[in-house]
């Protein structure tokens, strides 16, 4: 795994090997984002999980993913704290948790989801997203494989002593 900073020091994705290989891919927010504008993408994905509207599906996240990309940008362009968009992934966790688990939406109809590590104030790690197909992420397996990652990226970062935006940034200098 390698960290790839998408805007300075307040939003970084991360890349995986390749399997099989010593390469990367492309780091999350790349990855999602084009595959969120990939119109055959979302056909064949609507098909694949039996949306029975599937043109007025794909031009929904197409429209998502734009919308996504503008509302980080602009927070990022205006200095508001990333928290506008990542929001707690369990509902049920309160104040602030070392290295917290977040989800990233623009608004309740969005079914976009980027999930991310919250490293510190404004300091967050991508970690993958999905199109949300279920009211609960434990009901539908893309959901479900994100969610092993995050936990796996989470678990990474605290075996190596990362607590804060200062031990994350060290620990990148010795990646």
């Amino acid at each position: 795994m390698k960290i790839v900073d998408i805007f300075a020091e307040k939003l970084s994705s991360v890349a995986y090997k390749k399997e099989g290989s010593e390469e990367y891919d492309d780091c999350e927010y790349d990855r999602l984002l084009n595959l969120w504008t990939d119109v055959s993408y979302l056909y064949q994905y609507a098909k694949d999980n039996g949306v029975k509207n599937i043109d007025k599906f794909v031009k929904a996240r197409l429209k998502d993913a734009e919308t996504i990309e503008d509302f980080l940008d602009e927070l990022i362009e205006d200095d508001i704290p990333l928290d506008k968009y990542f929001h707690q992934l369990d509902n049920n966790e309160t104040g602030f948790k070392l290295l917290s688990l977040r989800k990233g939406k623009t608004s309740m109809k969005d079914s976009l989801r980027l999930y991310a590590i919250k490293i510190d104030d404004d300091c967050f790690l991508i970690t993958g997203g999905a199109i949300k197909m279920s009211l609960k992420n434990k009901d539908h397996k893309d959901t479900r494989e994100e969610m092993k990652k995050i936990a796996k990226v989470k678990s990474f970062l605290q075996d190596n002593g990362v607590v804060d935006k200062e031990s994350f940034y060290e620990f990148r200098t010795e990646l």
